[in-house]
């Protein structure tokens, strides 16, 4: 299981922060990831696995004013 912004989710082997946000329906254009507190960059998506029992955050980013 890993938690992703609080709900406990099925970890998959070789899922990568691409494919999560994929599963979840995160869609939004602008998202920021944290795997472990770690920011991911949005170039290393494809290729940045999620380990089993991880806390992953993904936020999007709103624009206000």
């Amino acid at each position: 299981m890993i938690e992703v912004n609080g709900k406990q989710v099925e970890w998959e082997e070789g899922i990568t922060v691409e494919k999560l946000l994929k599963k979840m329906n995160y869609t939004f254009p602008k998202i920021v990831v944290r795997v472990d507190g770690k920011v991911i960059e949005k170039s290393d998506w494809e290729e940045h696995h999620i380990p089993d029992q991880s806390v992953v955050q993904a936020h999007h980013l709103i624009a206000g004013g």
